[in-house]
């Protein structure tokens, strides 16, 4: 039965987000979506009966699609990239060698 917690732990894997062509530029480009619809609402709805629902259910669409977009970040090879290269501060401007 549906309900009975039996397939609890079969989840599907979609892998990250850079195997299905361009969906981190476009999940991106929603996310930027949802934070400018906040954006307005504070800017121009905020004395509207319904502000403060509105609000939250775009932040809350907002929270849930950065959470569906950062959590196998750790597990990407471009987070390893990145954690291996070094500090700003630990770079040292000087001359090039050629």
């Amino acid at each position: 039965m549906l309900g009975d917690g039996e397939h609890i732990n079969n989840t599907i894997q979609t892998g990250s987000m850079d195997d299905i062509g361009t969906r981190l530029r476009f999940l991106s480009e929603l996310y930027e979506l949802w934070q400018t619809g906040i954006d307005i609402l504070d800017r121009y709805d905020k004395h509207k009966p319904n502000y403060e629902e509105e609000r939250r259910k775009l932040e809350n669409a907002r929270d849930m699609l950065y959470f569906h977009m950062t959590k196998d970040y750790h597990q990407s090879l471009d987070a390893v990239k990145i954690n291996t290269l070094p500090r700003a501060e630990d770079i040292k401007d000087g001359p090039k060698s050629e």
